[in-house]
């Protein structure tokens, strides 16, 4: 078991992420402290572990930016699906760009006075960035992409749901219709996504204004998103220690 955590801890991503979960645990201590001097023990210790974080993501905007010139030219996309990707990665490394050139004022080095303006608007690019990629998982979900069938010798499209009743046409109606039901259930991956925006969501909202909440609702969304993308990143970390 320690070597599994001394493995978690030596990845960059899953280092950054426990950082993030004890951020999310001290900000919910700030939500519950009862005097002004632990308030203000809770938000300098919050401070730390967040410019921790900060060194991990600083030129994060590049591979985002990156994803989003490959999406825009992925042709296996359909016209909105790739006009969703592109958007969702650039406005996610808009807000990693942007909140890059706020590190000096975030280290106590430098005052400017339009680093919170900058920090707020990149906020809002992450709000955007999580919007979209909600909407992305609900149009994956609704409108699933066609799969392939052979007819004439050419390649046809049908929806997934029609596959098995192409295949088998004799098929018992109830069998077609518990299919139908069973299609609409979102993919794992979806759910656990969509989980993780929701909660992720409520981080910049509550920042520049938008979503109005305090401290304890913001932790406890930031630690769900925490734990969940956590567990992805430990299961990651520990299955390719014992790949050969």
């Amino acid at each position: 078991m320690l070597q599994s955590i001394v493995r978690f801890s030596e990845d960059a991503a899953a280092l950054e992420k426990t950082l993030r979960g004890l951020q999310g645990f001290v900000t919910i201590a700030v939500g519950l402290a009862q005097s002004q001097e632990d308030t203000d023990f809770w938000l300098k210790l919050r401070g730390q572990f967040a410019l921790g974080r900060r060194y991990f993501r600083l030129l994060k905007w590049h591979p985002c930016w990156k994803n989003a010139s490959s999406a825009a030219g992925n042709s296996d996309f359909g016209s909105l699906r790739r006009t969703l990707e592109v958007v969702k990665f650039g406005f996610l490394g808009m807000y990693f760009f942007l909140e890059m050139f706020t590190i000096t004022n975030a280290l106590g080095a430098t005052s400017y006075e339009w680093g919170p303006k900058v920090q707020l608007e990149a906020n809002k690019c992450w709000f955007y960035s999580i919007s979209v990629s909600i909407f992305l998982c609900l149009y994956t979900w609704l409108i699933p992409e066609p799969l392939p069938k052979q007819s004439n010798g050419k390649a046809e499209y049908v929806p997934s749901g029609e596959k098995n009743d192409i295949a088998n046409p004799d098929k018992p109606t109830t069998a077609s219709t518990t299919k139908t039901a069973k299609s609409w259930a979102p993919d794992p991956k979806i759910r656990t996504q969509l989980l993780i925006d929701f909660s992720d969501l409520v981080v910049p909202g509550a920042a520049v204004g938008w979503i109005p909440v305090g401290p304890i609702t913001v932790g406890v969304a930031s630690t769900i998103s925490t734990f969940t993308t956590g567990r992805q990143l430990w299961n990651r970390v520990q299955q390719k220690a014992i790949q050969p």
